[in-house]
């Protein structure tokens, strides 16, 4: 296994993307949920994708025969199976079968759906603010402002929050253009200007259809006071949208030294560029957060992160794999409340291959955030080293639908469906990976991880001069990057190309430095290649 790597049936690969009203309820197919008010019910997928094939009939009939083709295609199931999913959405929903307003029994015919759908419910993209300082430096400032306040929305009931639209960073779009694209009804943008210990923040919220300003105001505050600014902002666009913020304020944010904020933005730009200089970067950027505010449990959190990700992607050594496991308890004891210090200790105990607390940790970090991309994403991760390979499929379609745009749990549940043999979902899922990486690509042509692991799709749906191209393209852009060298190792191995599959090895392990010896041993991907002297002598280059 190489390194990182509106019609929905779920288990198969579909994503639904919309969000609709059904009377009061909003349902959120990509979250799997529906919510009304401050109550949210979570929705198995196969009942979310009957649920859909109702929706998609637009309240005619659809027949029970019409319901086992779209949801269970090609499968040998009983009608209990359906008359469960209908007892779920009915539960759900507080919907009686006995007197439906919701979903209604057409005897021996199927169901029909009786609600009018409504499919505007209230959608928003945030962009990046605009960096107005003197020195122009700020970006990271600026960047992390408002992803702070993308955060807080998506935990705004009723509303969507297209979390793609940073991508929309410096391409000079108009907001009309900005909510085709990313099919939402306002965009909040602004500007930061910052000044020693002052701030000026200034926020728009934009009807995408007409360019209206819904609200807008200026923020001139001391850098103490960014954190109600925040909060400030993100209730004003829940009040200017008729929806209800859902907040739970930790109490290490409220009362963080701000110096040591800074640093930690600083230190979340380097971590999102995903590479090994940048990852050390920011733990630079974390650990002086840490001599400002050693009591500052989000920066012990991305502490721990970076140990996680280097001993992961690119440097399996016991000291990154027991500094992960101190740092990510200290988070925890620092910031219980907080969905990545419970991450950040899943993935050091499955570093420590002690699966059992992994696991309770990342369901910690679920119930404390169901939204958590990572929290689903790494414990997808966690399944595949444990060798739960079919549980692996279903967290990562979950991180999948969590973050619609995600091009990497969709590409990995491909990778995991070869390794189970079922090539019909490994296709399917090549190809909504692929188009996901494309969309990516197109908004953020510098999005490395995007060509190196959509090489391995391409070379699956039988595109190998594109692959190739995909992954030459990758070797370019970060030539020193162990995994991107390693990653292509395995797709010339698997393409044929055998002298460059070992060209690329001896890069990681020669010229970068960089290479894990039970990857060599254990990888299926290398088997072309692995009875070459080449191969052996780069075997032979490890310390015993």
């Amino acid at each position: 296994m190489h390194a990182d790597h509106y019609r929905a049936n779920i288990d198969e690969g579909g994503v639904l993307e919309s969000d609709f009203c059904l009377k009061d309820w909003t349902v959120r197919p990509h979250r799997s949920c529906i919510e009304r008010g401050d109550r949210t019910v979570h929705i198995r997928p196969k009942a979310m994708a009957v649920l859909q094939c109702l929706v998609d009939a637009s309240n005619a009939v659809v027949s029970r025969h019409e319901l086992f083709d779209a949801v269970w295609p090609g499968a040998e199931v009983c009608d209990d199976a359906l008359t469960q999913q209908i007892s779920e959405l009915r539960k759900a929903f507080g919907d009686s079968p006995h007197d439906p307003v919701f979903i209604e029994t057409i005897p021996k015919i199927g169901f029909r759906l009786m609600p009018e759908i409504n499919e505007s419910a209230p959608s928003i993209a945030v962009l990046p603010f605009n960096d107005m300082s003197e020195q122009g430096d700020q970006a990271y400032f600026c960047e992390g402002i408002a992803e702070e306040i993308l955060n807080a929305l998506c935990k705004v009931a009723n509303l969507r929050v297209a979390v793609t639209s940073f991508r929309f960073a410096g391409k000079n779009l108009d907001v009309g253009e900005i909510g085709r694209k990313l099919q939402v009804q306002t965009v909040l943008e602004g500007s930061v200007r910052k000044s020693g210990d002052r701030l000026r923040i200034t926020a728009q919220l934009i009807k995408t259809s007409d360019g209206y300003h819904l609200w807008s105001r200026q923020y001139d505050r001391l850098l103490e006071d960014v954190f109600e600014i925040q909060e400030e902002i993100a209730d004003s666009i829940a009040n200017a949208l008729s929806v209800t913020l859902k907040r739970k304020t930790l109490d290490n944010q409220q009362h963080v030294d701000p110096k040591a904020y800074d640093l930690f933005l600083r230190g979340l730009s380097f971590f999102a560029k995903q590479n090994i200089q940048d990852t050390i970067y920011a733990r630079q950027m974390f650990q002086r957060a840490l001599e400002v505010d050693s009591q500052f449990g989000r920066a012990w959190a991305g502490l721990a992160y970076t140990y996680g990700f280097e001993y992961l992607y690119f440097n399996a050594t016991d000291v990154n794999r027991e500094e992960a496991l101190r740092t990510s308890s200290k988070a925890r004891e620092l910031a219980p409340d907080l969905a990545e210090s419970h991450v950040s200790a899943g993935i050091a105990w499955c570093m420590m291959q002690d699966f059992e607390k992994a696991e309770l940790e990342f369901e910690k970090a679920i119930e404390l955030d169901p939204t958590s991309f990572d929290a689903w994403y790494f414990f997808g991760r966690d399944k595949v080293h444990e060798g739960e390979l079919k549980r692996a499929v279903k967290l990562f379609e979950r991180a999948a639908q969590v973050r619609p745009e995600d091009y990497q749990s969709v590409l990995l549940q491909s990778q995991l469906w070869h390794s189970l043999g079922d090539s019909k979902r490994e296709m399917e899922t090549a190809r909504r990976g692929i188009e996901r990486a494309r969309v990516v690509l197109e908004l953020n042509p510098d999005d490395n991880r995007a060509y190196n692991m959509g090489a391995f799709a391409l070379l699956r749906l039988g595109e190998r001069e594109e692959a190739e191209k995909w992954m030459k393209t990758s070797l370019e852009n970060a030539p020193g990057d162990s995994i991107v060298q390693y990653n292509a190792a395995c797709l010339h191995a698997l393409a044929g190309n055998i002298e460059q599959s070992l060209d690329c090895l001896e890069n990681c392990y020669l010229r970068v430095g960089n290479l894990n010896r039970e990857w060599l041993l254990h990888d299926s991907d290398l088997d072309a290649v692995r009875g070459h002297p080449r191969f052996a002598d780069i075997l032979a280059a490890f310390p015993d």
